[in-house]
């Protein structure tokens, strides 16, 4: 195998491929990244098994082959090189040589035979949204999802598709996120799978274009998506979902419309308040014309009073402040609505006149 290449887009290939390369050390293979070179174009590929990512970049072949390097060597030692074009051979199997400018170095590589052939992915559910909707999907829901490995399906986003309407669910037994948009088409009337949070997080970085279309692929095992030549194909999730229509919440005492911007100032303070304890509890109590945000710690306590429109009955609820924070931190509405059942049961955070979002977040019980 013989290529030249342009240092900076190799790089910048390589930082996008290295996200799937395996992070646990017991398998040397999947801890290296795949280059291929075929008829003008370097073909770079990582796979945990889980998640794949590949990349393709301009490059003027000279000898077609395919070899595995070290990843994260590869990527640190690519990083540090500043010529414009790079001559990269491997002659033998084992050692590939970089050439940059009058210098030249090895890295040890490995034969490409025992690295995994990741497949294809069918074509049985195909939907089509714009690439600023997806965007909005995940950016509105994989907080929620769970970081524990005790749960698996919580550890993804369920979509489901139903006609023109996909709905993106997370939750991780504390909180939930829920957020629709329109598709643009769809070739099944409905379905739905559980995609990995880790797979959304990277689909979401890799979106640059928000105007364009985004095309995804899946069959029921994997989920294929490409953007601006690279590819992601992630395993999607088995299990059965929390029945979450179960979990929310319709019948509330209380209904506070108040300033988001606002509100997101007066729980930012009250949280770093409550860090200090520890317990991070924040205690909104609920009256006529306002609401009252008040934390407590060792060293500072806060009381703010923040102007709201109240329908129903005075109600006193707490939370854990960072819950808030990571929800606010993700919405753009002038205005939301807080709608509280009790001071033990969910809490759940919506639009003012439209239903494209949802947020439902368990309250912190308070003793004594």
């Amino acid at each position: 195998m013989k290529f030249t290449v342009d240092s900076l887009s190799l790089s910048e290939a390589v930082n996008k491929v290295i996200k799937a390369i395996s992070v646990k050390k017991n398998n040397p293979i999947l801890e290296c990244i795949k280059m291929s070179a075929r008829e003008g174009v370097l073909t770079l590929t990582a796979t945990d098994m889980e998640l794949t990512i590949e990349k393709k970049v301009v490059a003027d072949v000279m000898i077609e082959g395919d070899i595995l390097v070290p990843g994260k060597f590869f990527s640190d030692f690519i990083r540090t090189l500043n010529e414009e074009t790079l001559t990269i051979e491997c002659s033998n199997g084992t050692n590939l040589e970089i050439k940059y400018g009058e210098s030249y170095g090895y890295i040890r590589c490995f034969h490409v035979d025992d690295y995994p052939n990741v497949g294809e992915v069918n074509d049985t559910y195909v939907v089509t949204l714009k690439n600023k909707d997806m965007k909005t999907l995940i950016g509105k829901t994989v907080f929620c999802a769970s970081t524990e490995d005790n749960r698996q399906v919580l550890k993804g986003c369920l979509l489901e598709v139903n006609g023109k309407t996909a709905t993106m669910v997370a939750l991780d037994g504390y909180r939930l996120a829920l957020c629709n948009k329109q598709l643009s088409a769809s070739n099944q009337e409905s379905f739905s799978c559980i995609i990995p949070a880790r797979s959304l997080a990277e689909i979401n970085k890799m979106i640059v274009n928000e105007d364009d279309d985004l095309v995804i692929t899946m069959d029921g095992e994997k989920l294929r998506v490409e953007i601006d030549s690279t590819v992601l194909i992630s395993r999607l999730i088995k299990g059965d979902f929390i029945n979450y229509k179960n979990i929310i919440n319709r019948d509330f005492t209380s209904i506070v419309t108040l300033s988001k911007s606002q509100f997101e100032e007066y729980i930012n303070r009250a949280s770093l308040v409550s860090r200090i304890s520890k317990n991070n509890l924040v205690k909104i109590e609920v009256k006529e014309g306002y609401i009252n945000v008040e934390s407590n710690s060792e060293i500072s306590n806060l009381n703010e009073s923040l102007p709201a429109i109240v329908e129903g009955k005075d109600n006193v609820i707490c939370f854990n402040g960072k819950y808030l924070q990571d929800f606010l931190a993700v919405i753009d509405d002038e205005f939301i609505k807080m709608n509280i059942k009790a001071s033990s049961a969910p809490c759940v955070f919506t639009q003012v006149d439209r239903d494209d979002y949802l947020f439902l977040v368990l309250p912190m019980r308070v003793t004594g």
